[in-house]
């Protein structure tokens, strides 16, 4: 139809010739000797010309179809290009899409804010302009891995941010988009800006530090005062004590013969004297037990002992390994031994346990204690409101330390783990304290 002359290229215009032709061709056989054969003639190529309008004009009806159908598509999608391009603007969330070539095609008002470009000029380029050559790589091997993966990729990145000439910590969401023969088609990426969330976390993070050495720091020093008053009240008041026994017990023994009354007063001043030295030794215990002096595993043993006799609790001690016993400085043993002494006074208080078994494993590179009882009040006792602070307590005082502590139900009851660094470890990370 193009090669035909612009007259042969209108249906109308073609069906008209062939009719005018038919005609003529029946008029000049009829002046001819045969006339029949001219009519005949003129009616098929009349017929022809019918048939051959009507093939035309159908054609023309299917190409006027597919022109308007073709005109309504692209109507259609432009509009669902600028309605999208609208819901892209109106998103607050930043959002940009780029193509399987990872050039941007589309970005929001949001975005430009969080890239500090516009997108005018960032439109039909990958952005290699405005982003350090390191984080543009990042970017593009994100761009990959989605594509590759077909799925939801979440990344956390860096994204250098042109108007405010700085880095801005990113957690960014990309989606890849394939066509009907599976190959990339588009990527939708969302970015939302966590500068300022990751900046109050480590705020709250080194406060959370400080405050754990805080803790710690006045841990030691209640424990070198413990040691002290401990120290002065064994030098002082007992020996006071002791003596003030000696000089009874020498007035005791002479006064048998001819002073009852007076030997009977002084009988019962020595069994307050008694009393009293043994509460004073209770006291000094209570401060700073003179057990501690020969490490962690006798002076577990001997809390456990103190236990039974005050509660009753059955206990049994495992050391598994004390490798590390004899390194443990001063600090660091008073320090492990309060927190076996606050975990088995809530147990003792709050367990409803009838025995408990601790297991010392104190190897050089790391550390574990671990508590064992009959009763499940364990775990119970860090939701009851009573002992709460104390579980928690435990657990802070493990964090501070670098551990971690970890309950959980065992067989028939429950148990408390500490788990606990090494020795170096714990030496570098917790400084010595004078004494004070």
């Amino acid at each position: 139809m193009n090669n035909c002359p612009p007259l042969f290229q209108r249906p109308a215009a073609t069906g008209a010739i062939l009719l005018l032709a038919g005609w003529l061709s029946g008029a000049m056989w009829d002046r001819g000797a045969l006339p029949a054969a001219g009519y005949l003639l003129g009616g098929g190529t009349m017929l022809l010309a019918a048939v051959l309008l009507w093939r035309l004009h159908a054609a023309d009806v299917r190409q006027r179809a597919d022109i308007a159908a073709y005109e309504h598509a692209a109507v259609t999608h432009a509009q669902a290009d600028l309605q999208l391009r609208e819901i892209v603007a109106m998103m607050p969330a930043p959002l940009f899409i780029k193509d399987a070539q990872h050039r941007i095609v589309m970005m929001n008002a949001a975005c430009e804010d969080v890239f500090g470009v516009p997108f005018a000029l960032m439109k039909g380029h990958t952005g290699s302009a405005y982003f350090p050559a390191e984080q543009m790589e990042g970017f593009l091997s994100n761009d990959r891995a989605a594509f590759a993966g077909g799925q939801l990729v979440v990344n956390e990145e860096f994204v250098w941010c042109v108007s405010r000439a700085e880095n801005r910590q990113m957690q960014t969401f990309k989606k890849p988009v394939f066509d009907a023969n599976g190959q990339p088609q588009l990527l939708i990426g969302m970015c939302f800006d966590i500068t300022d969330r990751k900046r109050a976390e480590a705020a709250l993070q080194r406060t959370l530090d400080q405050l754990r050495a805080m803790t710690l720091h006045q841990d030691r020093i209640r424990e070198d005062e413990r040691r002290r008053i401990a120290l002065n009240i064994h030098d002082e008041l007992g020996q006071n004590l002791l003596a003030m026994r000696l000089d009874i017990g020498r007035l005791h023994a002479r006064t048998a013969a001819g002073h009852a009354v007076l030997h009977g007063q002084s009988s019962h001043v020595l069994a307050t004297l008694d009393a009293t030295i043994k509460s004073v030794r209770d006291v000094i215990n209570d401060l700073h037990p003179s057990t501690l002096e020969l490490g962690l595993c006798p002076a577990v043993e001997w809390l456990l002992g103190q236990l039974n006799q005050r509660s009753g609790l059955r206990y049994r001690l495992q050391v598994l390994d004390d490798s590390a016993n004899t390194l443990l400085t001063r600090d660091l043993t008073s320090s492990l031994f309060r927190l076996v002494q606050a975990a088995l006074t809530s147990i003792a208080c709050f367990a409803r346990a009838g025995a408990v078994t601790v297991s010392l494993n104190l190897k050089l590179d790391t550390m574990t204690i671990v508590l064992r009882t009959d009763g499940a009040g364990i775990v119970q006792a860090e939701q009851a409101t009573t002992d709460a602070f104390g579980i928690r307590a435990i657990k802070e005082r493990v964090a501070a330390m670098g551990g971690e502590m970890v309950l959980a139900r065992s067989q028939g009851g429950s148990m408390m783990t500490l788990l606990l660094p090494g020795v170096k470890a714990l030496q570098s990370g917790i400084p010595e304290m004078a004494p004070a």
